[in-house]
C-alpha cells in the first residue's frame, strides 16, 4: 500500500514581495491567479513555525484553471521571509520549477528586455535516448530558478525538478510512500553542456520522471541526482525560507493518509487545520500534513476540502 493520492495541487514559492512577484507570474509569464489566501493570524506548529503565523498568498494556474495545478505563491508576513533561494542547479532540495511554453526565443527575448536575468539562450541537451528538449532557465524577482521548456502548448506547468542525493533510493521511496510511476524509462543521458543550468563545461545527471497514476499528461516529479557536478548543500528547513520550499498533494482524507504514513514508518505533522481566509470558496479552511522526503524536502497533503454553498 501507499497514499492514496488524488493530484498534485500545487507548488510553492516563498517570495519577498507579493505584487512584484505577481507581476512577474501574471504579467510576463502568463499564468493567472485563480485563489486569494489572505488568512487572520494563526498557530504555525503545522508549519514548524513557533507561535502564531499569518501569510498573503495567490494560487496562479495555467490554461487548465482550477482543474490544473498551481504555484502557491506566498508572502511571509510573521513570520518575516529569510534567506535567499538556492542559486545553484545542483542544490539539494526543490530547484527548477518548471513550464512550458511554444516560443522559447520570443519569451527569452521579452523576459531580458524586462530586466530578467536569463542563465543562457535557449539551449537543448539530451534527456532520453534520442530525445532532446530545448529550454532556458532564468531567476524570478526572488532568485528562485524557473525554467522554460519548448513544447506546443500555452504556458503551461509542466513539472517539479527535485534534486536528491541518491536516485536509487528516493524513487523507490517516492514509489513506495506517494504511490507515483514512472512514465518512461530511466535518463541517463551522456554528458552535455551546462551552460543552461550555468554551469562552466559539461555536466551529468540521472533522473526518473514520476506522475500520479504514470500519466504523462499529469504534474510530473522530475526526481534527479548530479553526476558532475556532485549535489550540495540541503533542502531549506524552514517553511517561510524564500523559494520553492513544498509540494502539495490533494487526499480525500487527512486522517487516513496518516495512519498511512505511520504504517510505512513515515514522521508527519499529523492533520493540522489551516484557515485560508474569506476570498477562498470553502467551507472554514483545510487540514494539511507535513512531512519529509529522504533528503529532507517538504511535501503536503491536503485533505479535500468542503466547497461553501453559492448563493444566488
Amino acid at each position: 500500500m501507499s497514499l492514496s493520492l488524488l493530484a498534485v495541487t500545487h507548488v510553492n514559492v516563498n517570495c519577498s514581495d507579493l505584487e512584484r512577484s505577481l507581476h512577474f507570474y501574471r504579467d510576463l509569464v502568463g499564468l493567472v491567479p485563480q485563489s486569494h489566501t489572505q488568512p487572520e493570524p494563526q498557530e504555525g506548529a503545522g508549519f514548524g513555525l513557533p507561535g502564531r503565523v499569518q501569510w498573503d498568498a495567490h494560487l496562479l494556474h495555467d490554461d487548465r484553471g482550477l482543474a490544473g495545478p498551481a504555484i502557491d505563491l506566498l508572502e511571509w508576513q510573521q513570520p518575516a521571509p529569510i534567506g535567499r533561494p538556492n542559486a545553484d542547479c545542483n542544490h539539494l532540495g526543490f530547484m527548477r520549477l518548471c513550464l512550458a511554453h511554444d516560443d522559447l526565443d520570443a519569451l527569452h527575448a521579452r523576459l531580458s528586455q524586462a530586466g530578467v536575468r536569463t542563465r543562457s539562450t535557449p539551449v537543448s541537451v539530451p534527456v532520453l535516448d534520442g530525445q532532446a528538449v530545448r529550454f532556458f532557465c532564468c531567476d524570478d524577482p526572488d532568485g528562485t530558478c524557473i525554467e522554460f521548456i519548448e513544447a506546443p502548448t500555452p504556458v503551461r506547468m509542466s513539472h517539479i525538478n527535485i534534486n536528491c542525493s541518491d536516485l536509487d533510493v528516493s524513487s523507490a521511496w517516492y514509489q513506495h510512500v506517494l504511490g507515483v510511476s514512472p512514465i518512461a524509462a530511466r535518463a541517463e543521458p551522456p554528458p552535455a553542456s551546462g551552460v543552461g543550468f550555468g554551469f562552466p563545461g559539461d555536466c551529468s545527471y540521472r533522473a526518473d520522471f514520476l506522475a500520479v497514476g504514470g500519466r504523462a499528461d499529469n504534474y510530473i516529479l522530475d526526481l534527479l541526482e548530479w553526476r558532475d557536478p556532485e549535489p550540495i548543500g540541503m533542502p531549506h528547513a524552514q517553511a517561510n525560507h524564500l523559494g520553492l520550499f513544498r509540494m502539495a498533494f490533494m487526499v480525500a482524507d487527512a486522517k487516513t493518509s496518516c495512519a498511512e504514513l505511520d504504517r510505512l514508518g513515515v514522521e508527519h505533522s499529523g492533520p493540522c487545520w489551516l484557515e485560508m481566509g474569506p476570498d477562498v470558496p470553502i467551507e472554514g479552511g483545510l487540514h494539511a500534513v507535513f512531512f519529509r522526503d529522504p533528503d529532507g524536502t517538504c511535501l503536503e497533503l491536503i485533505e479535500t476540502p468542503k466547497l461553501r454553498p453559492i448563493r444566488s
